[in-house]
Parts: structure tokens; C-alpha cells; sequence
């Protein structure tokens, strides 16, 4: 194996492979070390893999397939992702003239990915960084008052899917599928309520814990996606728009957040959690080939806007 450098003094942990590299040598390299690979994730939650070589979609998914066993779809996730191949996604589809806050991936559902892949295929022209925050550092930095009203309360996610033509994702993008009885089926496992509406869209409704305890190590974290949700989240005119749409009810939006209760979140609330969040949160430079490793429950990321083209890949592993 070529030299392999470990600077674990950063956050992300960085391993760099130096000199020309195969898959197959970063595969053996990987299964060789997953104690130290296991150490850095669970204490600091990410790691980045520099100098691997994987800089197609193909070579991306030939490393994931053989560093995990199981992975999860993107069913039921929240922003515009197309599959690529196999297991692979677009990281997002979202405006690139837009940030997207930091999130753990799928903290709304009751199941979520143990581990997300990202993988640089193309690097950004401009910005497009991948933000990253330890979910620890952030729920010890979040106000005591608000963070037991969260734990308290709890967050209520409602989101309003049209039937193909609206704002947002439809039904059939979320779920891919154009069964509603797979819809239902879906539901009824992720303890999500459901209502379709005459149009055909269909709403759903689940309330979920704002923070939650690492099952490892046994740390509790801040994992929750109530800023995503908010209606705070809508730049003003797009904000205005779903607004028409939405015949002036907020809870009409395609995407709406609560506490559990059903009472409001000011907007004072929620600028005060992204507020706490990005003073955690470290920007790296994407370069092609890299590949990042995050363990969820430990790790939110979110994404800057960009200019050019951008082709970041991401593939989530799961075990819960």
C-alpha cells in the first residue's frame, strides 16, 4: 500500500493516500483498519478520505459497496434527490443559488442512516462547500432554557406532497412510487399519520424528539431538522408565493414545523438555533476524489451555494 497519512488533529480527521491508488487498494486499506476508522468516527464523527481515486459515480459506488453492507434509499426524505446509480443519489438537487441549513439526514423519521458517503465528482467552481458541525458541541452550546423547552415539547413535522403538480416535491418523488397503497404501507411502519386531500396530494404529520442519545457513545446530540421545516426557511417571495397557494395557512406549506404541541415557533427561536449551529461549523474546500465519511447521529451537515457545476454523490449506510 502506498503511504497513507493521518492528521487527526483536524476536524474533519483527514487520511491522505499519497501517489496513484485503486479501489481495490483503498478497500483492503479500509477493511484493514475499521477499528481506527471506528475510533475516529465515534469521537469525532467525521473523516475525510483524500487521494482515493473514487472520482466517477461507478468508482464511488465499487468503494461503498465494498466499505458497508446495507444501505438506505431516500424515500421519504425532504429535498429533491435523484438516484444515480445502485445506491448512489445526487447529494441534492436543491437551487444552487441557495444555502441549505445543517441537518442530520432524515432526524424527522424514525429511522435514518447510521453513516453517509460523500463523494466529489465534480468540484464546485465556486462556494458549494459541504458545512459540517459535531451534533455534541451544538446541543452543549444550545441555550439550557430552549433546549428543554425542545426536549420538552418535541417537534411536529407536517409536510404537504402535491399529486404532481405544485410546489415542492410530489408524493411519487418522496416515495418513488405511484402506489398509494406503498405510501400507506410506508406510514404506517414510520408511525407517520397520513390524510390525502381531494386533489390527490396527501399530508403528513409526525411529531419526533429534538435531540437524541448516540447509541455508542452513549452522548446526546442535537438532531432535529426544525429549521429546515419552519416557514422562516422560504426566502421572502418564495415564502409569499406558497402563501397564495396555500390560501394564507401556514400549515398548508409544503414543508411546516411546530412543537409537538401544535403551538408556533417564533422566529426569534429559530435564529437563535442556526445562530448556535454555525458557530460549530467548519468549511472545507471540496477537491476531486474526495470521499467523507459521517457518522449521523454525531455529525449535521448542510450545503453553500455555488456557482459552475457540482457533482457531490452520496450514499447512506444504515443499521437501525
Amino acid at each position: 500500500m502506498h503511504n497513507v497519512q493521518l492528521d487527526d488533529g483536524v476536524f474533519p480527521s483527514v487520511i491522505t493516500f499519497e501517489g496513484a491508488v485503486e479501489i481495490a487498494d483503498i478497500v483492503r486499506w479500509y477493511r484493514s483498519n475499521t477499528t481506527l476508522i471506528d475510533e475516529i468516527l465515534y469521537s469525532k464523527g467525521a473523516l475525510l478520505l483524500r487521494g482515493t481515486g473514487a472520482d466517477t459515480v461507478s468508482k464511488f459506488e465499487e468503494l461503498t459497496s465494498s466499505v458497508a453492507v446495507k444501505f438506505r434509499n431516500y424515500v421519504d426524505g425532504n429535498y429533491p434527490r435523484k438516484k444515480l446509480q445502485g445506491h448512489v443519489y445526487i447529494s441534492t438537487e436543491y437551487d444552487p443559488k441557495f444555502d441549505i441549513t445543517l441537518h442530520n439526514e432524515l432526524s424527522y423519521s424514525v429511522k435514518w442512516p447510521s453513516r453517509l458517503f460523500f463523494g466529489c465528482i465534480i468540484p464546485p467552481a465556486q462556494g458549494g462547500e459541504t458545512p459540517i458541525a459535531d451534533s455534541r458541541k451544538i446541543c452543549h452550546r444550545m441555550n439550557p432554557d430552549l433546549l428543554h423547552e425542545f426536549e420538552h415539547k418535541q417537534v411536529r413535522y407536517v409536510r404537504n406532497l402535491h399529486n404532481g403538480e405544485g410546489m415542492g416535491p410530489s408524493w411519487q418523488q418522496t416515495f418513488e412510487t405511484e402506489d398509494p397503497r406503498v405510501v400507506e404501507q410506508h406510514c404506517d411502519t414510520l408511525s407517520i399519520r397520513y390524510e390525502w386531500k381531494p386533489n390527490g396530494g396527501i399530508r403528513l404529520n409526525q411529531i419526533r424528539p429534538a435531540t437524541r442519545i448516540h447509541p455508542v457513545t452513549g452522548e446526546k446530540v442535537w438532531f432535529n431538522q426544525v429549521d429546515q421545516y419552519h416557514p422562516s426557511h422560504f426566502v421572502a417571495e418564495v415564502y409569499e408565493t406558497l402563501m397564495l397557494l396555500a390560501d394564507g395557512n401556514e400549515e398548508d406549506l409544503p414543508l411546516y414545523a411546530s412543537y409537538g404541541d401544535g403551538t408556533k415557533i417564533d422566529l426569534a427561536t429559530i435564529r437563535e438555533i442556526i445562530d448556535t449551529i454555525d458557530k460549530e461549523v467548519v468549511l472545507r474546500p471540496w477537491e476531486k476524489g474526495d470521499f467523507i465519511i459521517l457518522e449521523n447521529m454525531l455529525v449535521a451537515h448542510g450545503r453553500k451555494s455555488y456557482k459552475g457545476d457540482r457533482q457531490i454523490v452520496v450514499s447512506m449506510a444504515t443499521e437501525n
